[in-house]
């Protein structure tokens, strides 16, 4: 394999790009993955059905996931994802053959050890690639602000949000077929080859702020066309179990000025409308009037959804906020929290709850007579009675007769793993120990790692991007073509149920309605805090409705609030 020496190591000071270039008049910019666990035949499916796709972006990393891969490393493990030899067996050849740049955060703390990985791949499916990386690197001083050491995995595994500048770099300097990040910000992943292409600059933040709520909407993948959203007897999200099957993932049309259509593979099924890009636009935002991102604040207040067509919704009214731009970024630090043991076991029939509580009882007793004062540490809920609930139920028995088929968790929290390995060996002793009729136990212990957030200056955190590039020698080495790697997409469907097209109007005035009819709800989160957005159904009757955080509803807007 040839390789190219790293690039110059950067800090993230935001500095103007010298005469960029625009490279097109509109990009078009596909989600391929929208989490860890999506699924790479439905990143496969948008490229066969979207062929004039410029970038396929793969935003496989959460912080939770994050910690998993740093937990991972500590054993031994690789320090990026090890399904990205899964997903580029599958999207290389077709993505070569179209000139389709993959963008994909899976490096997480190993990007070049995932570079090379992909290399491998490639080498073996009988494709020349040229790979490019763009991360974060860890930087000593020795006098004189002399940089004299880097390393490519974080130390202790810390990571920082980087913007779109690295990717925008590996893009100019090197026009790969794939490139790799650390732990970037997810709209950044998207908005990186807006930049690139449509030749904007970091001080065009009407631009960027258009560009990030494009970023945003996509980066949930099929969130945005249907995925979650289903839900059998609501009129208003209705969706056949054919058209679930066939959800399209999205992609964007964005143009120069910062016009922003988000779309749907034609005849695809799922649903794309206001509803799905509202709840999308509030998911997982807790102030919608400055949306943090490490290129631009983005105002989300004014923006509005119109259909375009039954699969393309333009989007618009994103503007920056008046803090403009975040002085300092967001690192996460691992920091480790004891160790985790849970235990399940299923009861079903006469009064399973109180078997239920009685093994409870048992497992509780038995850890405290092996560790005194651990079971402080447990906590206890019953599936199917409970679990959905702040508070537990009451102890009256009455109201546990409703329950036929229940299934009791059990979790703790513990300094020493010796606690969570007798937890759990404590839990399957109910098999010949406990009430009767208790069937699929599952039990479990790891290390508890969580990432602790700080904010650290622009000038302490730094970048670098590289490029490595095989050459297939084998001119008969394994070949797979368009064909051969093609999918039947011709399912036939029946028209998709959505908003647009039902015979929608509001209540009688004066007239009480079940809120549901009127709206529906979604719930984000980002570590301890969680967002609660309301989408109404219909929006035009909205005018400005005073919030908690006196956040405001606007016509074609939606409500979100933030605990």
């Amino acid at each position: 394999m040839d390789k190219q020496d790293g690039d110059t190591i950067h800090n993230c000071v935001i500095k103007r790009r010298m005469n960029p270039k625009k490279r097109r008049d509109k990009v078009y910019i596909g989600c391929g993955a929208g989490f860890a666990g999506d699924r790479p035949m439905a990143a496969l499916k948008l490229l066969q059905r979207v062929e004039h796709l410029n970038y396929l972006v793969l935003e496989c990393l959460a912080e939770r996931t994050l910690a998993d891969r740093f937990q991972v490393m500590l054993s031994g493990g690789d320090g990026y994802d090890s399904r990205i030899s899964e997903w580029m067996r599958l999207l290389l050849p077709l993505a070569v053959e179209r000139g389709t740049c993959i963008i994909t955060n899976m490096g997480a703390m190993d990007p070049p050890g995932a570079q090379e990985k992909v290399l491998e791949i490639a080498s073996n499916l009988g494709l020349n690639v040229s790979v490019g990386v763009a991360h974060e690197v860890s930087v000593r001083e020795s006098g004189s602000n002399s940089f004299t050491e880097k390393a490519y995995i974080m130390e202790g595994g810390v990571s920082t949000y980087l913007g779109a500048a690295p990717i925008v770099e590996c893009l100019e300097k090197h026009q790969p077929n794939v490139i790799i990040t650390s732990r970037v910000a997810d709209a950044a992943l998207f908005l990186a080859p807006m930049v690139h292409e449509l030749g904007w600059n970091w001080d065009e933040l009407e631009q960027l702020a258009q560009g990030s709520l494009a970023g945003h909407l996509l980066e949930c993948g099929c969130q945005l066309t249907g995925g979650y959203f289903m839900h059998p007897g609501d009129e208003h999200r209705e969706i056949s179990f054919q058209h679930l099957l066939d959800l399209s993932l999205p992609y964007a049309e964005i143009s120069f000025d910062g016009r922003v259509c988000v779309a749907k593979a034609e005849g695809s099924g799922g649903v794309l409308n206001f509803s799905t890009c509202a709840q999308q636009l509030l998911y997982e935002v807790g102030d919608p009037g400055a949306y943090i991102t490490p290129d631009v604040i983005v105002d989300f207040r004014d923006v509005s959804f119109r259909p375009l067509t039954s699969h393309k919704v333009l989007c618009a009214g994103a503007k920056p906020s008046p803090a403009l731009v975040p002085d300092k970024l967001l690192r996460l630090v691992p920091k480790d929290c004891g160790w985790k043991g849970w235990g399940e076991i299923s009861y079903g029939g006469h009064e399973c709850v109180k078997r239920a509580r009685a093994a409870e009882f048992l497992v509780r007793s038995w850890v405290e007579e092996m560790f005194p004062g651990v079971n402080h540490s447990i906590l206890s809920y019953i599936i199917g009675l409970d679990s959905l609930k702040t508070t537990t139920v009451n102890d009256d028995p009455l109201s546990w007769r409703v329950s036929n088929d229940i299934r009791l968790r059990m979790d703790g929290l513990f300094e020493k793993k010796d606690h969570a390995v007798q937890f759990t060996k404590e839990f399957i002793a109910l098999y010949t120990n406990g009430p009767a009729g208790g069937g699929g136990i599952s039990t479990g212990q790891k290390k508890d790692i969580i990432l602790e957030k700080q904010l650290v200056r622009r000038d302490h955190i730094f970048w670098q991007t590289g490029l490595r590039c095989n050459k297939v020698a084998d001119s008969n080495a394994q070949q797979i073509t368009l064909e051969e790697n093609s999918l039947k997409t011709d399912v036939l469907l029946e028209p998709s149920l959505s908003p647009e097209v039902i015979d929608l109007s509001p209540a009688p005035s004066g007239q009480k309605i079940p809120l549901y009819t009127v709206c529906h709800s979604r719930v984000g989160d980002k570590g301890n805090d969680l967002n609660f957005s309301i989408i109404p159904q219909f929006p035009s009757r909205f005018r400005e409705v005073e919030a908690d955080h006196n956040t405001t509803v606007g016509e074609g807007s939606c409500l979100t609030s933030s605990k």
